[in-house]
């Protein structure tokens, strides 16, 4: 079998609308598409603003998003998987960095590593998990 592609699917607890638009600002990315289930005429009443699905394109690669319904006790947050950035300069990886701390947990700071990366670690303030790279070139 082969992979065509692997695309992260970030799920929110009715802040999905505000980290699209952190994540398109911070990683200079441009939504494709956003609907809420209102717009899909799908679940209760009280998710009708909650965002169904939402596509973040972020230079040719993409992320998408959704908010889970208000009575979907399945999809808690969990840290055991992370979302890798791997940055083309040091200075984006820097800001990237800065803008993804602030309300969230460092993890490992940003540092360079013993396998010749500029790396970091942590959790936004969305409670999504982020290694962030980038790789010197010698």
């Amino acid at each position: 079998m082969v992979i065509k592609q692997v695309t992260p699917y970030l799920y929110f607890n009715g802040t999905c609308e505000e980290a699209l638009a952190f994540y398109s600002e911070a990683l200079d990315g441009s939504v494709r598409e956003s609907q809420t289930y209102g717009d899909a005429d799908v679940g209760a009443a009280q998710d009708s603003n909650r965002i169904i699905h939402a596509q973040l394109d972020v230079n040719g690669h993409l992320l998408m998003f959704s908010d889970i319904p208000n009575d979907d006790d399945s999809l808690h947050k969990t840290h055991n998987i992370y979302v890798v950035l791997e940055f083309e300069t040091e200075e984006k990886l820097t800001e990237v960095f800065n803008i993804f701390k602030e309300g969230g947990q460092v993890l490992m700071p940003l540092e360079k590593t013993f396998w010749g990366q500029s790396y970091a670690k942590l959790i936004d303030k969305f409670g999504i998990g982020w290694d962030l790279c980038f790789t010197h070139q010698e």
